[in-house]
């Protein structure tokens, strides 16, 4: 038994924060936040503190067309607290009653990996459709003396409806995940964990927002990018021009920019960073409904999901839509 996506949606808060209001804040030029981020534009959560609720608005169209679930995944990074797990609260938002429920957090990879475990799910036989929904208020999070990183978060969620399907040519023809734990202290926030509890004497509220060290993200990162891509392709027996479109987490603009460098055409390269920013793990499945609303994917189609994950991880998918 073979999965096909046959729905996407996605949404985000109303207010709009532009890279000027943002520039101000962080006492930087408009034009260095442009150079570095590649963001023009940000949505952002303002008073709305549970993603819950964004992820159900995301996810409510998804269900209206196409019926209730077997099972509801939550792929997100950032949890709306530690317990319950936030799955539950998009369950309890939809109105469901009895499906199923649980998260998946393979941080900005958590969609792909959660597509990677619908497949397995439906392949058992134990269902046959499956939402799998995410929303991050990362905003929420940003620590303003850290520069880059606050200039490139925004909030935005996503929902996808997959099933199962007898098309054996639908669904992934490839797929690889790698980790170099070596990178587990460069991106992250420290706090809310038993790591460091809210009680512990040498907590900061610091430790409660984002942290990223980008230069020594980049040196870690780039050179293992390019070695998996060319190792990930090569194994799928494909080349870049092979594919139809190509599906990334929204890293940065430069970070998208490497992957034209990298032979694909930036016609087939989902680039939403400029109008959203990274949404962290709605990224993905956001720059998936983006294409999906605009036309850009038709059926038989190849699609490349393509992100990584502060850890570091890589994930690639080769996806026949």
């Amino acid at each position: 038994m073979c999965i096909r996506i046959i729905a996407s949606s996605f949404a985000v808060p109303p207010q709009v924060e532009t890279s000027e209001e943002v520039a101000l804040r962080l006492g930087r030029s408009t034009d260095w936040v442009h150079e570095r981020t590649g963001v023009h534009t940000r949505h952002v959560a303002g008073t709305l503190k549970d993603p819950a609720i964004l992820a159900a608005a995301a996810a409510r169209p998804v269900v209206e067309r196409h019926g209730e679930p077997d099972l509801l995944l939550y792929a997100g990074a950032i949890p709306r607290q530690m317990l319950p797990e936030t799955s539950l609260f998009v369950h309890r938002e939809l109105g469901l009653s009895g499906t199923p429920s649980f998260s998946v957090n393979s941080v900005c990879l958590s969609f792909l990996t959660a597509l990677k475990t619908s497949e397995a799910l439906i392949g058992s036989g134990d269902f046959r459709r499956i939402l799998i929904c995410c929303a991050e208020l990362a905003s929420r999070g940003r620590n303003f003396e850290e520069p880059e990183s606050a200039a490139l978060l925004g909030d935005g969620a996503a929902a996808v409806m997959v099933e199962a399907t007898d098309d054996r040519g639908a669904g992934f023809d490839a797929y690889r995940m790698q980790t170099w734990s070596e990178g587990v202290e460069l991106t992250g926030v420290r706090g809310g964990g038993t790591w460091r509890p809210p009680d512990a004497p040498d907590v900061t509220p610091a430790d409660h927002l984002f942290h990223m060290d980008g230069e020594a993200l980049l040196r870690l990162t780039v050179p293992h990018l390019r070695r998996f891509l060319d190792d990930f392709l090569r194994e799928a027996g494909i080349a870049a021009s092979d594919v139809d479109l190509v599906v990334p987490h929204q890293p940065s603009g430069p970070g998208l920019r490497l992957l034209t460098r990298w032979g694909f055409p930036e016609d087939r390269v989902v680039n939403i960073i400029a109008d959203y920013g990274n949404c962290v793990a709605a990224s993905m499945p956001m720059a998936l409904a983006v294409a999906d609303t605009e036309g850009r994917i038709k059926r038989g189609d190849r699609i490349l999901f393509l992100g990584t994950a502060a850890g570091v991880s890589i994930g690639a998918g080769l996806f026949r839509w």
